[in-house]
C-alpha cells in the first residue's frame, strides 16, 4: 500500500542486483525474509540474513546484491518521510530522535519477526482510503509499527559488518572521501594517497560500492547540497560549499541525479516545511 507520506510493500525476486548506489528522501525500513548477499550502507557492508531489520536514514547511500539461486530474495520495505515521523512524534515519544540514534542493522528473534510481519500485513490490508475510518486505522497501525520498531532497537544488539579483502582496502578510501569530498581532487590523487594503482582502485571500489570513485564523490556532494538547499542560501552558494566547481555544473548534475533543479528542490522543501509548521501550530 502507498500513501503520500509512507509506503509498504512485500517484494520478491529470484536474484536482485542494484547496478548503482542510490538514496531516498524518505527513511527506509527493510525486513529481510531471506538469506544471502550483501548490503552496502553508507560506508559499511552487512550480510543479508533472514530476520534482519535494516534502518536507512534519508540520504544514506546504499546498494543491495542478492545472488542466491536456491531461494528468492523476499523482504518487506517501508518508506516514511522524515516529516511524517516528526508529525507523529510527541515530546515524550520522539520518533525522529529515536530513528536517528537507532542501529543500522539488527537481527530479530522469531517472535519479533512475526510481530513486525503481522503489522506490515495489517497495514497493507487496510480498506480503501475512501472508507470511513480507514485513515484513522492506518495511523493507529503505523504508530504501533513505529513503537514496535523502536522497542526492538532498544533491546537488540547491532549486527557486525562483513570483512573481506576488497572492503578492507576500500574502507579507508571511503573514509577519506567522506572527509574531503568538498575539496578538488582527481582519481590519480586518490591512488597516490593510498599507494595503489588507479585501475585497481577503480576495480575494487566499484566491486564493493557499485559506483565508480568519482560517481561516489558526486553523490556525496549532492547529498550535502540537498541539506544546504534547505537553508536560506542561494543555489550558487550551496553548490560551491558542496564542492562543485561551477554553478552550471552543479545545476546540471543535481537535476540529473534528483530529477529536479536545485531551485525547485529548495522551493518544494520550504513549502513542505511551512505546511508542517502550520499543522503543528493547529495541533497545539
Amino acid at each position: 500500500m502507498q500513501r503520500e507520506d509512507f509506503s509498504i510493500s512485500l517484494n520478491q525476486d529470484e536474484t536482485w542486483h542494484m547496478d548503482k548506489l542510490h538514496f531516498h528522501e524518505s527513511v527506509e525500513l527493510l525486513l529481510s525474509l531471506s538469506d544471502g548477499g550483501d548490503f552496502f550502507i553508507g560506508q559499511d557492508m552487512y550480510p543479508i540474513q533472514k530476520n534482519t531489520l535494516f534502518l536507512l536514514d534519508s540520504a544514506v547511500l546504499h546498494r543491495t546484491v542478492h545472488e542466491r539461486t536456491d531461494q528468492p530474495y523476499r523482504r518487506y520495505i517501508m518508506h516514511i518521510l522524515p516529516s511524517t515521523l516528526e508529525r507523529l512524534s510527541t515530546v515524550q515519544t520522539d520518533f525522529v530522535r529515536s530513528f536517528q540514534n537507532a542501529k543500522t542493522c539488527t537481527l530479530l528473534n522469531d517472535q519479533q519477526r512475526r510481530d513486525l510481519t503481522e503489522l506490515f500485513n495489517q497495514l497493507e490490508s487496510v480498506p480503501e482510503p475512501t472508507r470511513f475510518g480507514s485513515d484513522v486505522r492506518q495511523n493507529i497501525l503505523l504508530l504501533e509499527l513505529l513503537l514496535k520498531v523502536c522497542d526492538i532497537w532498544q533491546s537488540s544488539e547491532v549486527e557486525s559488518g562483513i570483512v573481506n579483502p576488497d572492503y578492507e582496502r576500500v574502507l579507508p578510501v571511503l573514509q577519506y572521501i567522506q572527509e574531503h569530498f568538498t575539496e578538488s581532487f582527481t582519481l590519480d590523487d586518490l591512488a597516490r594517497q593510498f599507494s595503489i594503482s588507479k585501475y585497481h582502485l577503480c576495480h575494487i571500489f566499484k566491486n564493493v560500492t557499485g559506483f565508480s570513485v568519482m560517481e561516489y564523490v558526486i553523490q556525496r556532494r549532492i547529498i550535502l547540497a540537498r541539506e544546504l538547499l534547505r537553508q536560506p542560501i542561494s543555489v550558487q552558494e550551496a553548490g560551491e560549499r558542496a564542492g562543485f566547481q561551477t554553478n552550471s555544473h552543479f545545476i546540471r548534475t543535481f537535476s540529473t541525479y534528483t530529477g529536479v533543479s536545485p531551485k525547485r528542490y529548495a522551493r518544494q522543501y520550504m513549502q513542505s516545511a511551512k505546511q508542517l509548521t502550520t499543522l503543528s501550530e493547529k495541533k497545539n
